[in-house]
């Protein structure tokens, strides 16, 4: 382990992760060529976020593409998001695969938007502030343009009516000891972040637990994430459910090599609101290093899609790293700038839309089959 390095669900510090390390301290499996062929011959293809190993980790993925691939339970995908404050591009990882996964299979895909999380988390946020930033997480989301008919937000204390009720049938099942055990908080925190710990399991079991019929969430995630999906795992043992498959993915480097992006680190982001003259002065100034370490290079490994371009600028990094860096900011510019600028105006078309895309029911039987071949 490397020394001052530290990773929760709710803080990462240190110079840099220890991505090996977590392997063993969450005790996940690696994303191994077997896998890689299972997930490319389920899909179709294989996406470049897991072909350059940004999702490197799992727990139970094997299953759920083994129920893909033989039909023998309905699939969906869950993601989320802590509406801590705007979004950010390492916010798009986990958001883009899902994205692609939709678009390749027909998947139904639930995103949880956690304004209660950041609530009881963060004593400087009032709930009127997380809300806020809620409504703005769910709108970047949208302007994304996921198949409207297949993509269901789950904004917490929005759809708490229903949320609240189904999360009860999860927190009767997992006692304290258990809950401080897998999340690794302890009496000093509020009651609050513990009873979310199950909001978040939720979604990852719902559809199984209300329809009764085999289904299994398929869950793409930032690895700091694990220790709370885990709760859903426990349940999902106690209840006879399926447990849900997750892929865990790496960190977008911070703009000047922090190990990871963070929005309470304005400086360290870039926003999606940011005005594309920022985004590129952000770019220009970041800063550089070998290609583990140079943050444009990290931009560019999870978002151009060009595998001839990304991996020249990669060696020329790896030979040259001062060179390298130009490229990679120059080539960076090249690839978020449009992309900000076009998600911007999106955005503006969707105003009106996320509340179409909210969850105002429980899963039951607005949507009894989730299966795009039905």
């Amino acid at each position: 382990m490397i020394p001052g390095f530290r990773i929760t669900p709710w803080e990462v510090s240190g110079d840099t992760v220890d991505y090996n390390s977590l392997i063993s301290l969450f005790e996940l499996d690696v994303v191994t060529t077997e896998v890689r062929n299972l997930f490319q011959e389920v899909f179709g293809e294989e996406h470049y976020l897991i072909s350059r190993g940004i999702f490197y980790a799992h727990r139970f993925l094997r299953l759920a593409l083994l129920d893909l691939k033989y039909n023998r339970a309905k699939v969906y995908i869950f993601t989320g998001r802590g509406a801590s404050g705007p979004m950010h591009i390492g916010h798009l990882i986990p958001v883009n695969l899902a994205k692609w996964m939709q678009e390749r299979l027909g998947l139904h895909f639930f995103f949880q938007i956690s304004d209660d999380e950041k609530f009881v988390l963060r004593p400087d946020l009032g709930l009127k502030q997380v809300r806020k930033y809620a409504l703005g997480n769910a709108l970047d989301f949208v302007a994304l343009g996921f198949d409207e008919k297949r993509t269901h937000i789950i904004w917490d204390t929005q759809v708490a009516s229903w949320l609240y009720p189904l999360t009860l049938k999860l927190a009767k099942r997992i006692s304290l000891s258990e809950l401080k055990n897998l999340v690794k908080i302890d009496d000093s925190w509020n009651v609050g972040v513990a009873f979310y710990s199950v909001v978040q399991s939720m979604p990852a079991l719902m559809m199984e637990m209300e329809l009764n019929e085999p289904y299994r969430a398929l869950v793409p995630m930032a690895v700091d994430q694990d220790p709370l999906m885990r709760v859903s795992v426990l349940i999902a043992d106690k209840m006879g459910l399926r447990k849900p498959g997750m892929i865990h993915s790496k960190f977008l480097l911070g703009l000047k090599g922090e190990p990871k992006m963070g929005t309470r680190y304005p400086e360290s982001a870039i926003f999606l609101t940011d005005p594309p003259e920022v985004v590129r002065e952000k770019i220009e100034g970041s800063a550089c290093g070998p290609p583990r370490r140079c943050p444009a290079l990290s931009y560019l490994r999870a978002f151009d899609p060009d595998d001839e371009s990304f991996f020249s600028i990669w060696e020329v990094c790896f030979n040259d790293p001062e060179e390298g860096c130009k490229l990679a900011k120059k080539r960076a510019i090249e690839v978020l700038v449009p992309f900000i600028e076009e998600h911007q105006m999106r955005r503006k078309e969707m105003r009106d839309k996320v509340d179409e895309y909210l969850m105002k029911e429980p899963p039951i039987p607005l949507d009894k089959s989730l299966d795009p071949r039905d």
